[in-house]
């Protein structure tokens, strides 16, 4: 094998990895998905898009130095979740050059703990170390330099459907626009269409409730409300059974 081939071969494995690492921000592994979420970011802001696409960078560049293993390389298990820490300090602070320098870093560490947690934890601990990390860095925020968005309390309103749904489904990859959610589905739609049916599914319900429970008609229609119902939805379907049922519940 020449020495270019090689690097083609490196190269595509790389890439693929990556992608699948993107597109398991909703459970998949399909990079044609992960360019989908990659555009649906970009349409909503171009800065969360780029820390997106270098966080997952990162986080699977690091998970093959500490030589995690091929099959959760292969589908994007470690890249995923360095990719929603990219995409949560994109939306919760403001920007800055030090924010940059903390996206890299910040992957890294989460990259880690997803290995660590790999490692020791046997149960599916999805975006655990994400959560995890962000949580503990969150307090500390202002001394690393970095200013927190000020979103203000959601204003009341008229639910609208129009916009609720797609949102949600945007959301998912802190995206809240409708254009955004259009293209997450359509990402789904080409991965696999039952997990696409699935995600309009949890979206409708969450934003149904929502609206029984009175919340504010701007947050729901934002798609603040509904996001978790999306991804709690696929989840539930592609994790632990595919009934429709457990879905809606």
């Amino acid at each position: 094998m020449s020495s270019a081939t090689g690097v083609l071969q490196f190269g595509l494995q790389f890439g693929r990895q990556a992608l699948r690492g993107l597109s398991q921000c909703a459970f998949q592994a399909n990079e044609v998905a992960g360019v989908f979420f990659i555009v649906s970011v970009a349409v909503f802001n171009m800065r969360m898009a780029a820390f997106f696409v270098v966080s997952v960078l990162v986080g699977t560049i690091l998970a093959r130095l500490l030589k995690g293993s091929d099959e959760m390389l292969n589908l994007g298990l470690y890249g995923f979740n360095s990719a929603l820490m990219g995409l949560a300090l994109g939306n919760f602070f403001q920007p800055s050059p030090m924010l940059w320098v903390w996206m890299v870093v910040l992957a890294a560490v989460t990259a880690a703990v997803t290995l660590a947690m790999a490692k020791w934890i046997r149960i599916p601990f999805l975006a655990a170390p994400f959560i995890l990390t962000l949580w503990a860095m969150w307090p500390f925020a202002e001394s690393m330099g970095l200013t927190k968005v000020d979103f203000g309390a959601f204003p009341a309103g008229q639910l609208v459907w129009e916009s609720a749904l797609p949102s949600a489904l945007g959301s998912a990859l802190f995206a809240p626009s409708i254009m955004a959610g259009i293209l997450f589905l359509a990402g789904l739609l080409i991965s696999n269409w039952r997990h696409a049916v699935v995600a309009l599914l949890g979206a409708f319900t969450a934003v149904a409730i929502a609206a029984q429970a009175g919340a504010p008609g701007a947050a729901i229609n934002s798609g603040f409300v509904g996001f978790n119902g999306v991804l709690a939805a696929l989840a539930a379907y592609i994790l632990v059974a595919p009934v429709l049922r457990l879905v809606v519940l």
